[in-house]
């Protein structure tokens, strides 16, 4: 069993321990940062370095350079605002009581299941409830999978549309890039300095040969300690999953006291998702305090009654569409059920999202639109329609029906050209019984994913149009398994 060091027996275990431990030195952070530094540079230097830019950031060396820890020192100490909490996941034990998580169960109190009708040995599955949130214990393992399969899905998005043009990126790698320990401890603490070191990072390796990636921050490693067994330390380092080669000895030179290393240097990565889901299971979990002048609450308001004026892409709720048949909730202008010590607690709390930069990142791949296909699930085995049970008194079952809508990109450039494509050809691909799936095959600047075919159900049956129920029906049990769906781009 893995043991936690003293004073760290709690579930939430804050990276700010080091602000305490440079308290009992009585220095501030950045000071105690500063105290230990190898190189001190004159008042004349230090003034020259207030205006440098975050992309231009250098690391202290013996031989006098200017550096990134120095500037985030001094941000420190002049009181830097948007202070860090680093949570592991699953350390939220209340969050599954208050949303429910875990098997679903029937009017009887038994478990809902899906089975194969002809041999359960086949295939027989609880079915459960998700909050998906890194933070429940219950949901964890699942919701590090979910987000795994969109990174993977992101990382060969690119991957397969430079391959369509020629071009031959190699294979994915893994990489963990560790920063002078000291000044990283003291920069994870606010989001000014934590910021500026990811972006660092990300230019430094695009600078050495990198061409897209994916990053996860490790505020912790796991040790061993005669007499204690495994532990967890404090030791922040960063896993890099990335397309690429990087040169290490020029990395090392721009930056004396890093270290990079290349996991696994001579294999290959067999699953990109399953990779990341480990990786994820045991990441840092920032939380960055918001000042309240700093929130607009009028928008946030507005947004929260209208949703997508903030948030492009976000709608309604499930519940408030019950909500409403009961003339309640937001949907009818009924607050009265609002908790507002939460939403307000919501707005003064941000999430770090993880990192991905060089070629898949947010602007660089544009979604096109979807090419949807209605599907019934079908057991591996003996290809029988797979049946969800309500529970044991149920002798009959309903088929797994399921919508899937697999997206179609292209690169930002390309993206224009390849919309106008499909809006010209429109028309014939109807008269010729086409998709834009069948016409993104064609060309090489768009891609549709089930090209890739990473798809974990490619032998399921495919319907030839829309279930008998009404849509929105399979459209809201998706979204209660996968969460709000994304806006359809029609062509």
């Amino acid at each position: 069993m893995t043991k936690v060091c003293k004073g760290a027996e709690r579930e939430i275990y804050p990276a700010n321990r080091y602000l305490r431990f440079a308290n009992r030195v009585n220095k501030a952070t950045g000071e105690f940062v500063d105290m230990n530094s190898q190189e001190r540079t004159s008042p004349q230097e230090s003034s020259n370095q207030e205006n440098i830019p975050s992309s231009s950031i250098k690391l202290v060396t013996p031989t006098g350079k200017t550096t990134s820890e120095r500037k985030i020192a001094r941000q420190l100490q002049e009181g830097v605002t948007n202070h860090i909490t680093w949570d592991m996941p699953g350390h939220d034990k209340q969050r599954p009581i208050d949303r429910g998580c875990g098997f679903i169960r029937s009017s009887d109190r038994s478990i809902v299941y899906t089975a194969c009708p002809e041999d359960h040995h086949h295939h027989c599955k609880a079915k459960s409830k998700h909050c998906w949130s890194l933070r429940c214990p219950k949901c964890m393992n699942d919701t590090a999978l979910k987000k795994a399969v969109s990174v993977e899905k992101r990382m060969l998005q690119f991957k397969g549309l430079n391959q369509k043009q020629g071009i031959d990126v190699g294979d994915v790698s893994h990489w963990v890039v560790s920063p002078p320990q000291d000044f990283m401890k003291s920069a994870m603490q606010s989001y000014g300095p934590f910021d500026d070191v990811n972006r660092y990072i990300e230019a430094q390796l695009v600078k050495n040969g990198a061409l897209a990636g994916f990053n996860v921050f490790h505020p912790w490693r796991q040790s061993y300690r005669k007499g204690i067994g495994q532990l967890w330390e404090l030791s922040p380092h960063f896993h890099c999953i990335m397309f690429g080669r990087i040169n290490t000895d020029q990395f090392r030179k721009d930056n004396p006291g890093w270290i990079i290393k290349k996991i696994h240097s001579r294999q290959k990565i067999r699953s990109i998702r399953h990779t990341v889901a480990y990786l994820m299971t045991h990441m840092g979990l920032g939380y960055v305090d918001v000042e309240p002048e700093e929130v607009d609450w009028d928008l946030d308001f507005l947004d929260y009654m209208i949703p997508g004026l903030k948030s492009p892409g976000a709608t309604y709720k499930d519940k408030d569409y019950e909500d409403e048949l009961r003339n309640q909730g937001r949907m009818v202008g009924d607050l009265s059920a609002m908790d507002w010590e939460k939403w307000t607690m919501d707005r003064l709390t941000v999430k770090l999202r993880v990192r991905q930069w060089g070629g898949i990142s947010k602007n660089r791949i544009r979604l096109l639109g979807y090419d949807r296909q209605y599907k019934i699930r079908v057991c591996k085995e003996c290809g029988c329609l797979l049946r969800v049970y309500d529970g044991f008194c149920d002798p009959e079952g309903q088929y797994v029906r399921y919508i899937a809508d697999h997206q179609i990109v292209a690169f930002r450039n390309n993206a224009d050209l390849v919309r106008q494509f499909f809006l010209r050809y429109k028309s014939q691909l109807r008269d010729k019984e086409l998709t834009k799936l069948d016409l993104a095959r064609m060309i090489p600047t768009a891609l549709c994913t089930k090209e890739l075919e990473i798809e974990r159900n490619n032998h399921d049956l495919v319907v030839d149009g829309p279930f008998a129920e009404p849509d929105e029906f399979f459209l809201r049990r998706q979204r209660r398994a996968f969460g709000t769906e994304e806006a359809i781009i029609s062509m």
